[in-house]
Formats: C-alpha cells, structure tokens, sequence
C-alpha cells in the first residue's frame, strides 16, 4: 500500500516541482486571430519590428533576431505587396505580395525565392511562420514579430 501511494504523490510533486521538463515538450495550440486586422492589406505590416524565437523551455530564453534598437522595417510597395529590409539592410529586395489565406496572410515573393505565412495575433503583434501550419504542433514555432513604439 504504501509503494503505491508514493508512487502516486512522485508524479505530481515532480510536477511542481519542475516544471520546466513536464512542459518542454508540450506543443502550443493554435492561436486565436487578431480581429479588426486585414492582413491582406500592406499598411497593416507597415512598421519597425522586433524579432524574437521562443524557446519552450522554461529558464532558457528566447532567441531575439531583431531589436527596436536594430529593427527589420517593412514599407508598403502598394496596397497588396511589401518591401522587407532586415536590421542592417538598407534597399529592399523584390516585393512581396500578401494573399489572404485562413485568417492570415502569405508574404509571395514576387522575383521568386521562399514564401512565408503571416498570422496576426494582436495589434501590434503577428507571428510569422516558413510555411502555413497544417497541424497543432506546427504552431508552435513562429517567428515573433513586435512593432516597436518609436517608429522610423
């Protein structure tokens, strides 16, 4: 009787106790989209922006990318295509053109190259992806993307 119930109060105290391991391997779920943002429209990606990639380890910190400081820019080429300029770029390469696509946005670059899917989880926030999440683990690895208060 006893072993059983040591058994029994292991796995929970452990839990509490770290965490980090229970969780590291949890995948996120899929977010909910930013209401009242159109992310088809250029304007909206229009901005500086930090960079961050999560770690799902608790202790570890994020990998940032991109800083206020040193931030990616992204200017309108038109109503539906965006020029990207990295944090020490100063030209921009060949738009890309945003198609809307389940509540968010892929990024088409139009000289050709690799696309991307942008998906807006707040107003000031979207996470970027290397290809549009098709199940609940792929959500889990964006790229962050932060607009920065103080914009160029």
């Amino acid at each position: 009787m006893l072993p059983t119930l040591a058994r029994l109060l292991v796995a929970p105290i452990s839990l509490l106790v770290c965490p980090g391991a229970a969780f590291a391997l949890m995948p996120l779920a899929q977010p909910e989209p930013f209401a009242g943002i159109d992310p088809g429209r250029s304007e909206t990606f229009v901005g500086a922006w930090t960079i961050r990639i999560p770690t799902r380890e608790m202790g570890i910190p994020d990998t940032v990318l991109a800083t206020c400081e040193r931030p990616v820019r992204i200017k309108a080429a038109d109503e539906t295509h965006i020029f990207y300029l990295g944090p020490r770029e100063t030209e921009a390469d060949a738009a890309m053109e945003l198609q809307r696509l389940n509540e968010g946005a892929m990024w088409e670059p139009i000289a050709g190259g690799p696309s991307f899917f942008a998906f807006w989880v707040g107003q000031d926030l979207f996470y970027l992806y290397d290809e549009v999440p098709q199940v609940e683990a792929d959500w889990g690895y964006p790229y962050i993307y932060t607009r920065c208060a103080n914009e160029d």
